[in-house]
């Protein structure tokens, strides 16, 4: 666990190094850090450096501090801090922040576009569309509740078969040779639905971070209209703006 020279500031390499730790050690929020002097042994690296990593810590809310008593874990322990540059699969951003994605297909269901479907997709009132429901975690824990809906003409009229952890842009590659090149996407934060709620047995004040996007392929036809309600307790996103 011993940290080597790199580029970026040894804090920061401490921060993650800890991050590390408490995953593998599997530390639930509310139990106790190691002490500033173990993690100096485990890290190799000087009080200072232990110190600031913990601030930078407690900053992203991976931990709290109790005076006289220590440092412990926080309710938060998990974020995924995603830049909204680029498309990818949630599977994908999961993966690359070192944790294990999953999921599960809740059902799939064909029916006549709603007002705001047709507006976004598109298509006449009397298109069938197919409606996705899932579920996307990472490291076993609740991450995205996705709702995608396809005009049921691009899936050649047939009914996809999801396995558990394969991305919505696959499905489409492979199976329908359509191939997503971007989206347009507002964040919106905003409470459960009533299906949330009884899927996921969230609070109805719990607040989700709403990605309402339009996937378009290689031709700007627009194919997938999502509504995807991260949890912040994973997920926060940023956007790098540039003069």
């Amino acid at each position: 666990m011993k940290i080597k020279k790199n580029t970026v500031s040894l804090s920061r390499l401490a921060k993650q190094e800890i991050i590390k730790y408490i995953k593998h050690e599997k530390l639930q929020p509310d139990e106790q850090l190691p002490s500033e002097l173990i993690l100096m042994e485990m890290l190799g690296v000087s009080r200072h450096t232990v110190r600031e990593a913990l601030v930078l810590l407690e900053q992203e809310e991976y931990i709290y501090k109790i005076q006289g008593k220590g440092t412990f874990i926080n309710k938060l322990p998990m974020k995924i801090e995603s830049g909204l540059e680029k498309l990818e699969s949630i599977s994908e951003i999961i993966k690359s922040f070192g944790s294990k994605p999953g999921g599960k297909c809740l059902k799939v269901v064909d029916a006549l576009p709603t007002k705001q479907m047709m507006e976004k997709l598109k298509i006449k009132q009397d298109e069938i569309v197919t409606t996705i429901t899932r579920i996307k975690t990472a490291d076993e824990k609740v991450a995205v509740f996705c709702v995608d809906t396809i005009p049921k003409h691009f899936l050649r009229q047939q009914t996809p078969n999801f396995m558990e952890n394969i991305s919505m842009f696959n499905l489409l590659r492979d199976q329908y040779n359509i191939n997503i090149e971007y989206a347009v996407a507002e964040i919106i934060p905003t409470f459960p639905t009533a299906e949330m709620i009884e899927t996921l047995g969230v609070n109805n004040q719990e607040l989700f971070l709403l990605l309402n996007q339009i996937h378009y392929d290689t031709m700007g036809i627009p194919i997938i209209y999502s509504m995807d309600y991260f949890s912040p307790e994973c997920f926060k996103f940023k956007v790098n703006r540039k003069k």
